[in-house]
Order: C-alpha cells, then sequence, then structure tokens
C-alpha cells in the first residue's frame, strides 16, 4: 500500500508566499526617529542641567529644553537622510 508521507511534496503554496513577499518589498513603513531622539536628548539634557547646576530647578529646565530641541533637529535630519536613499 502505498504512503502518502513519503510523496515528493507540491510546491505551489510556496510559489505563491515567493509572490507575494516581492509585491510587498517596496510598501515596507518606516518610522520616524524624531520622537525617540528628542525623548531621548531631553533625558540628556535633564541629567545634564542637574549636575552642572546641583539641582537647580530653573538649570535643569534649560537643559531640558536644549536637550529635547538638540535631539529634534538631530532626529529631522537623520529621517532627511534616510528618505534620500
Amino acid at each position: 500500500m502505498a504512503r502518502s508521507h513519503h510523496r515528493k511534496k507540491h510546491k505551489s503554496h510556496v510559489r505563491q508566499f515567493k509572490k507575494e513577499r516581492t509585491q510587498d518589498s517596496g510598501n515596507i513603513k518606516r518610522i520616524k526617529t524624531f520622537p525617540v531622539f528628542t525623548i531621548v536628548g531631553g533625558l540628556l539634557g535633564l541629567i545634564v542641567g542637574y549636575i552642572a547646576t546641583d539641582g537647580s530647578i530653573p538649570g535643569i529646565s534649560i537643559g531640558l529644553v536644549v536637550g529635547a530641541v538638540a535631539g529634534f533637529l538631530l532626529g529631522r535630519q537623520i529621517d532627511k537622510s534616510s528618505k534620500e536613499k
């Protein structure tokens, strides 16, 4: 009696997945990096402001704002350069 598990498998399902993968490769959604850089820059500015001013509230807030702005601008530059490629 023939055993079905010894038969060679059909490859039609593999061809179907290859076709779907090649069609979807151009539609990859890229995430923006500037929110991450803004948050990390703000935290680093907060830490530097705290250390530099020995816990002064105005110094900490200035460090937070400067770090967040720097992170935002750096993140935007990275987004622009990755979009051009």
